[in-house]
C-alpha cells in the first residue's frame, strides 16, 4: 500500500509525524464504540512504516482492544472461481475488451529508494500510469516531496512520457488523513488546491493520486471537491484515490463510494497487508489473498471488490492492489491457517522486498501454492535468517496471474503495485530482472 517509507534523509521527517499519527489512531478508536475485530486495515497503514513492525502492535492492541471472535462472520462465498489444478477462472467470460478503455497498471515508484532501482531499469511494459510518491500536505498548505530528489522525479515523468506511460503525483501516504483535513479546511482549501495544481503544470505531470489514510466518511466531501477543483483548474487531468480493504465481519459505511466514483477516475483498493497478529486474530494468514472462507482470517480481495460493488461502485472504476513485498511471521507459524500461539510479524513493507524474498528465502523455503487464496507461501521448519521467517506470505507471477483473470473476470478497471522499487532484480539476466511486472503486462494489459 502506499504508504511513508522512513529511510536516509528524511528520518527527521518521520520522526516530526510520529506524534501526528497517534492522534490519528487515537481519534479512530474514539470514533469506534467496537473496533473492527479483524480489520487492521486503519490502523496498519497509519502505524506500520511510521512506528515500525515492532511498534506496531502498540498502536493496535490500543485501537482493537475489545476484539471478540464472537463478532465474526463468515465471509461469503466467492462465486468467481478457480480451478485448483489449472488456475484458470471458471465464471462467465470476459467482456469484450474492445468495448472499454484500456485497463490500467498503476505503479508507485518511492523515490526515496531510486538507488535501488535506476530509472533506466524500469519495465515499462507492465505499466500505464507511474505514480510517483510522495508530495505530503504541509502545514501551510504546501506538498513536500518526502525524501525524494525533484531531479529524479524529472527524470521519471520524461521517461514515462517517452514510453507512453501517464505521470501521476502521489499526494499522502500513511497517516496523512489529518494534514489533508489541516489544509482541506476554509480558506486554506483553494491554497492547497492551488499548490497542487502548480506542482502538475511545473513538474509536467499527467493525474494526481489522492492517498488520504485514513479516509473518514466525513472526509469523503472534501476530498470530491479537492478532485473537482484539480479538474477545474486542469481539464483532462487523471484522477486516482485509494481506498482500504475491507473487513467482512465489521462491514463499513460505503453509501458514499459512488460519489467518489463519479468525481475520480479510479478507486484503487489498497488490497495488500490484509494480515498479522492483530488483537482478534488467532490464526495466520496471506498478504494479498483473493479469497477467504474463514471468518477468523475474513480480508480478501474477493470480498473487498464485492463490498464496492454492492455499494454501487461501477465495476470499470475499481482497481485491486498487488503488493510486490511480503509478510514474514516468526515462530510457531510455518502455514496460513495455523494458530498464532504468541507469533508475530517481523519484518513486511520494504524489508520483505519480493526481490529481498527471492534472494535470501526461495531457494531455500518449501514454496506452496494456496489453492483457495490463490497465493504462494514459503515454509520453514526453523527461523530463517536474515528476518527470522518461519513462515512468508508474498505475490509472485502465478498469483499474479490469478488477479489478473480475476480483473478481466469481474470487469474491473485495473490494478496498483506498492512499489515497483520492490520487485527489481538487480542481478537477474536482462530481461528477467522485472518478474512481477512482466507478469502484470501479461495478465492485465492484454
Amino acid at each position: 500500500m502506499p504508504q511513508l517509507g522512513a529511510r536516509g534523509s528524511y528520518k527527521r521527517e518521520q520522526r516530526l509525524t510520529r506524534r501526528a499519527v497517534a492522534i490519528v489512531a487515537m481519534s479512530a478508536i474514539v470514533r469506534a464504540a467496537r473496533p473492527p475485530p479483524c480489520d487492521g486495515w486503519r490502523m496498519r497503514p497509519v502505524a506500520s512504516k511510521v512506528l515500525g513492525w515492532r511498534g506496531l502492535p502498540v498502536v493496535l492492541a490500543a485501537a482493537l482492544a475489545g476484539c471478540a471472535a464472537g463478532d465474526a462472520a463468515a465471509t461469503p462465498d466467492a462465486t468467481v472461481a478457480f480451478d485448483a489444478a489449472a488456475g484458470d477462472v471458471a465464471a462467465a467470460p470476459d467482456a469484450d475488451a474492445g468495448a472499454r478503455p484500456p485497463r490500467w497498471s498503476l505503479g508507485y515508484y518511492a523515490t526515496w529508494m531510486a538507488g535501488a532501482y535506476p530509472v533506466e531499469a524500469i519495465d515499462w511494459s507492465g505499466l500505464t500510469e507511474l505514480g510517483i510518491a510522495f508530495y505530503v500536505p504541509q502545514p501551510d498548505g504546501s506538498v513536500k516531496l518526502l525524501g525524494g530528489n525533484p531531479d529524479v522525479v524529472a527524470a521519471l515523468v520524461a521517461a514515462a512520457h517517452a514510453h507512453g506511460v501517464a505521470a501521476i503525483a502521489s499526494v499522502g501516504g500513511a497517516g496523512s488523513g489529518a494534514p489533508f483535513e489541516q489544509d482541506s479546511a476554509g480558506v486554506m482549501r483553494a491554497a492547497f488546491v492551488g499548490r497542487i495544481a502548480a506542482l502538475v503544470a511545473g513538474v509536467g505531470f499527467d493525474g494526481v493520486d489522492i492517498d488520504w489514510e485514513p479516509l473518514a466518511r466525513a472526509d469523503e466531501p472534501i476530498v470530491i471537491d479537492l478532485a473537482n477543483r484539480l479538474r477545474a483548474a486542469h481539464p483532462g487531468l487523471r484522477l486516482t484515490l485509494t481506498l482500504g480493504f475491507v473487513n467482512p465481519n465489521v462491514p463499513r459505511d460505503l453509501s458514499g463510494a459512488p460519489a467518489l466514483a463519479a468525481a475520480f477516475d479510479q478507486l484503487d483498493l489498497m488490497t495488500y497487508g490484509m494480515a498479522g497478529a492483530w488483537p482478534g486474530w488467532s490464526k495466520s494468514w496471506h498478504n494479498s489473498p483473493l479469497y477467504s472462507q474463514d471468518a477468523a482470517t475474513p480480508l480478501s480481495i474477493d470480498s473487498t471488490v464485492r463490498a464496492y460493488l454492492a455499494a454501487g461502485v461501477p465495476a470499470a472504476r475499481l482497481g485491486i492492489g498487488i503488493g510486490l513485498y511480503g509478510l514474514c511471521y516468526g515462530a510457531p507459524v510455518t502455514a496460513p491457517l495455523q494458530p498464532l500461539d504468541g507469533a508475530t510479524l517481523l519484518a513486511g513493507d520494504e524489508t520483505m522486498s519480493y526481490a529481498h524474498i527471492a534472494a535470501d528465502y526461495l531457494a531455500a523455503g518449501a514454496r506452496t501454492f494456496d489453492p483457495l487464496a490463490r497465493v504462494p507461501y514459503l515454509s520453514f521448519v526453523a527461523a530463517h535468517a536474515p528476518d527470522g521467517c518461519t513462515y512468508v506470505s508474498y505475490d509472485d507471477a502465478q498469483s499474479i496471474a490469478d488477479k489478473g483473470a480475476y480483473v478481466k473476470a469481474m470487469g474491473l478497471g485495473g490494478v496498483i503495485e506498492w512499489e515497483i522499487n520492490e520487485g527489481y532484480l538487480p542481478s537477474a539476466p536482462a530481461g528477467a530482472r522485472n518478474p512481477l511486472l512482466d507478469a502484470v503486462r501479461d495478465a492485465v494489459l492484454r
